[in-house]
Order: structure tokens, then C-alpha cells, then sequence
């Protein structure tokens, strides 16, 4: 009986410890979407959680930027990507900087949250996503508006502030319409967040590890206690 309740209450315990952990383990970003087999190409979508200004009228600086948002986040390091900036200069448009011409690639875009973004290019450029692109690179989201540094007209080029300007245009994550990416402007001083895009990924691996039910961890747990316990009766005689 002794041991009966010893292992009722491991069991409990094993419960309980995954439980508090299970959040951590499942608010990762998901880096390889639903529905999608071996030989399928892709592209992610993120914003980042840290802000710069707009003063520099370099692409490559906010490109830079939002590699390193990216790769502080060890799943999206992991693949082994490039990032891009979905920003626009006055030398450089984001249609360009992010190699999604309209006319070629029918290559869907996911948010970091399992969530198709758009069907192709030509969808990321017609003014109106298929959702609101306010996933941050972990995979979480955020509720309301968003400000966002873009520099560009809803069909990808620059706008007349583009992003090096005095006054930058500015768009809204949290809008699937044409303000995502262009709503108004604002002084480039002021640091604000941009939108990241990944370089195409194959697919490779068919199937995706998942964590263990809990249900499973906490027999594993059980059976340990049973084997220990074993060893000690064993041990004693």
C-alpha cells in the first residue's frame, strides 16, 4: 500500500512539473508549417521584437537588423536561412531587397505561428494579406496596432519617405489591409520594429519531432520508481 501511494503521488508530482512546462515547450515559433511535404518550398514572415531608427538610407543596415533579431531566436537560427529586410530605400525597393517579384514564385509565406501569411508574391502585393502579420520571431502575437519602419507602397516599392528620409513611412502589423505596410509617417529618429523575411526553405525531413505526451513522460517517471524500488528491496536482502 506504501508503495502504492509513493507511486500516486510521483505520478501527481510528474503531472504537475510537466504542466508548468509544457508553455515553454509549445510557444516556440513553428518553422516548418502544417500541411507541408518533403521537396515543398517556403518562406517565414516575422516581426521583430526589438526597434531601430530610420536615419540610415543603407538596405543593408536593416537587413542586418533583422538577421540578428532572427537569429537570437535558436529555432530560426537553426535553419540556416538568410533574412531580409521588408523595408524599403530611395536606392533599393522591398519588392526587390526581398526577391518577391509579382510575376514569379508561387512560394507560400508563413507567420511563426503555423499561419499562411499569403499564397504567393504576387498575394503579398495585391493590398490585402490573408492575415494580420503580427507574430514576433518566437512565435507569439500581439493584440492591436503595431508600428512598423516600411518605407513602401503596398505593391512593394518605395513611397515618397522611404526609409533614410527625415520622415519614413511607417506601416501597421496589426492589419491585413494596405496598412500593413503603409499608414503614415514619422520622424526617422524614433526606434521602431521591422517586418523580416527568410530566404525560400526546402522542405527536407517528412516527419517533425514532437514533444512526448505528459501522459507518457509521467509512466516513464512511474516505471523508474517501480525499478528503483525493485533495486532496494533487492539490495536489502
Amino acid at each position: 500500500m506504501f508503495l502504492v501511494k509513493r507511486i500516486s503521488a510521483c505520478v501527481l508530482l510528474a503531472i504537475g512539473v510537466l504542466s508548468m512546462t509544457a508553455p515553454s515547450v509549445f510557444s516556440a515559433p513553428i518553422t516548418l508549417p502544417t500541411g507541408l511535404n518533403v521537396g515543398d518550398q517556403y518562406r517565414l514572415f516575422f516581426v521583430t521584437t526589438g526597434g531601430i531608427n530610420s536615419t540610415s538610407s543603407n538596405i543593408a543596415d536593416y537587413n542586418a537588423f533583422v538577421t540578428s533579431q532572427a537569429n537570437a531566436q535558436a529555432e530560426l537560427a537553426g535553419l540556416g536561412t538568410s533574412w531580409t529586410a521588408v523595408a524599403s530605400t530611395a536606392t533599393v525597393n522591398a519588392i526587390d531587397n526581398t526577391s518577391t517579384p509579382v510575376g514569379i514564385g508561387g512560394i507560400p509565406i508563413y507567420l511563426m505561428n503555423d499561419t499562411k501569411l499569403v499564397d504567393n508574391y504576387a498575394d503579398l502585393w495585391d493590398g490585402t494579406l490573408d492575415t494580420a502579420p503580427n507574430v514576433f520571431g518566437d512565435g507569439t502575437s500581439h493584440a492591436g496596432s503595431n508600428v512598423v519602419w516600411t518605407g513602401t507602397n503596398i505593391s512593394g516599392t518605395a513611397t515618397a519617405n522611404p526609409l533614410g528620409s527625415s520622415s519614413g513611412t511607417i506601416g501597421n502589423s496589426g492589419f491585413a489591409g494596405n496598412i500593413w505596410t503603409t499608414d503614415t509617417t514619422l520622424s526617422n529618429f524614433f526606434s521602431r520594429r521591422l517586418y523580416g523575411i527568410s530566404d525560400v526553405i526546402t522542405v527536407q525531413e517528412a516527419v517533425v519531432s514532437e514533444p512526448p505526451p505528459i501522459s507518457l513522460l509521467a509512466l516513464g517517471l512511474v516505471g523508474l520508481v517501480i525499478v528503483r524500488r525493485k533495486r532496494a528491496a533487492s539490495s536489502a536482502r
